[in-house]
């Protein structure tokens, strides 16, 4: 497969959920599209298992949470919970990624390492590095299940939902583009003091050594 055509495949995937539930909701109602998107996920397992995609602990996370949500809506008469699931999934996943600080590596190292396995030298100030950006993406999460909630309270689940989707994407494309600085962050946090002592070698601007 070339890459243009796994980025492609990768994005309706991710952005799946969103295009089947706006979809069936809008042309066969609400319950429709609440079942829908379960099945879409269930799909989407049903890929990652085939092509040995792996399933990372977000998407296990994000998944379960849609999957049990939308059984809940599902058997209820007036669909609710898919209201709450993305304040519950915001606030799980700023718990998973704080209690990875405290292991021998935070979740975006490993994340890192993944992509780029020889790219991590084993040192401390590599390692409290993406203990600090974790502890960033942390505060995202739990500013972002806030925000959610007082969405959740103030409007109609169809726009909860269609807020959500651009806050979520917009904020998390600027994450994600801020977490890419990792040789420009590496260096303001060693010239800060941030960082315990070590050799700086900076192999790329994603790469903090």
């Amino acid at each position: 497969m070339s890459a243009d055509l796994q980025l492609a495949v990768t994005l309706v995937f991710e952005l799946g959920p969103l295009l089947v539930f706006w979809g069936l909701d809008l042309t066969l109602g609400l319950k429709i599209a609440i079942a829908g998107t379960m099945i879409f996920v269930i799909a989407d397992a049903v890929r990652r298992h085939l092509m040995r995609a792996g399933f990372d602990r977000i998407w296990l996370l994000a998944a379960g949470m849609t999957l049990v949500f939308g059984a809940v809506d599902l058997y209820a008469r007036t669909p609710f919970m898919l209201k709450y699931e993305a304040v519950i999934t915001n606030i799980a996943t700023a718990a998973v990624f704080a209690l990875s600080m405290r292991g021998a590596r935070p979740l975006l190292q490993e994340i890192a390492e993944r992509a780029e396995p020889e790219a991590f030298a084993p040192r401390p100030d590599i390692r409290r590095f993406f203990q600090l950006l974790t502890l960033v993406w942390v505060a995202y999460f739990l500013l972002k299940a806030a925000l959610y909630l007082w969405l959740a309270r103030m409007l109609t689940l169809e726009r909860a939902m269609a807020a959500r989707t651009i806050i979520g994407t917009a904020s998390m494309v600027g994450m994600m583009g801020l977490s890419m600085q990792g040789r420009r962050l590496f260096a303001l946090c060693k010239a800060w003091g941030w960082l315990p002592a070590g050799e700086m070698v900076l192999a790329d601007d994603n790469n903090p050594a």
